[in-house]
């Protein structure tokens, strides 16, 4: 960070992100500060991350403070507070955005003591998450916590549902939707998932990207693969709680040679793995009504890389995959519809390509930076 120009030297930024995860590995948050900074000189981000470190991305100081990997629950929440409250509050910036409910008290504290504009990135329908399903209790002090602070905020989302849904359950202006798709670039077709991983060219290469986490179809997946012919290789890129689940499955179920976990890895990289693939998963299971109304920004990175789409018939999804035939969606209950779903688009492979080809002409962040800018105007 420049001497004398981060947030260390407190000068008056025109914005402050406030963000409970890593810059490096979220396309959304990266697309979102590239777009302002054609806008806006000055701009800040405050990250709970692995390690504690400065860097700048584009006109922004990014200032990143460690949270051991060990917290979990509420020890984890009141460490992220500890830390990031004061770095935030030392801030002075016309506008705060908090790019998740779990950032949006310290942006709407910080807002509120700078007399700034608040800013809500409510990138999933947070009062109905997907991993507190379970825990009612949880799930009720996120509610109340989003309820509290969303009235004063603008807030955007990620998909027209998601807006309708935080617009009747609080009764706020209708959310402007910024819809998460990658920046557009080209991107060439290449071998190198097969070359990492020593597979010959006559094999049909799936791919899940994402959190490795319940609700993704990540063992309807699996059980599907069994079914294929030998043929067929599912690729895992991501992390998360069940990563040894997966790891241990695999091999319960015989499928180490065709199945692999290759962890996260830098946006920057993700994109070129995904371009060696020839089937891309969404297996999104409604079992929140956040996923319900889930529209996942892998489906739209596959689509970049001309990667067609086997999806969950879940209504955002199903509406996109209608519309450009990308791919074929199906029941995420029903092992036989994905097996199935995966034979036919690998039988009619060029077919589903060429269409990606048109469609990521539209499905670009390119598209959505004039909401963005119009969005964030003073």
């Amino acid at each position: 960070m420049p001497e004398n120009t981060g947030v260390h030297g407190r000068r008056r930024y025109h914005g402050c992100f406030v963000f409970i995860g890593d810059l490096r590995y979220d396309s959304r948050l990266q697309n979102i500060l590239r777009s302002l900074s054609k806008r806006f000189s000055s701009l800040a981000l405050v990250q709970a991350a692995d390690a504690n470190d400065t860097f700048r991305f584009e006109n922004c100081d990014v200032m990143s403070l460690k949270l051991a990997s060990s917290l979990r629950g509420a020890r984890k929440f009141l460490a992220f507070y500890r830390t990031i409250f004061p770095a935030v509050l030392s801030i002075d910036a016309e506008f705060y955005c908090a790019e998740d409910v779990f950032s949006l008290p310290v942006a709407a504290r910080a807002a509120g003591r700078r007399r700034a504009t608040l800013f809500y990135d409510s990138r999933e329908l947070f009062f109905a998450l997907a991993q507190l399903k379970d825990n009612r209790l949880k799930q009720t002090v996120w509610s109340s916590i989003e309820r509290w602070y969303i009235s004063r905020a603008r807030v955007f989302t990620s998909g027209e549902l998601d807006s309708q849904a935080l617009a009747e359950r609080y009764r706020i202006p209708m959310p402007t939707t910024i819809y998460n798709y990658p920046a557009f670039r080209e991107i060439q077709r290449n071998q190198s998932l097969r070359e990492k991983l020593n597979l010959s060219s006559d094999r049909v290469l799936l791919i899940y990207q994402g959190i490795l986490t319940e609700g993704r179809g990540i063992f309807k997946s699996l059980d599907a693969l069994k079914k294929l012919d030998e043929r067929f290789v599912l690729v895992f890129i991501g992390d998360g709680d069940l990563r040894q689940s997966i790891e241990k499955k695999i091999t319960e179920m015989n499928l180490s040679s065709r199945a692999f976990v290759l962890g996260r890895v830098p946006h920057g990289e993700l994109l070129n793995l995904t371009a060696s693939a020839d089937i891309g998963l969404a297996v999104i299971e409604p079992i929140s009504e956040s996923y319900k109304l889930a529209l996942p920004n892998k489906l739209f990175e596959y689509v970049l890389c001309s990667v067609p789409v086997v999806a969950s018939n879940l209504p955002a999804m199903q509406k996109v995959i209608d519309k450009y035939r990308i791919g074929i969606t199906v029941d995420a209950e029903s092992n036989e519809d994905l097996t199935n779903a995966i034979s036919l688009v690998a039988e009619n492979i060029y077919a589903y390509q060429r269409a990606c080809l048109t469609a990521k002409l539209r499905l670009n962040w390119q598209t959505q930076e004039t909401q963005l800018w119009s969005l964030f105007e003073p």
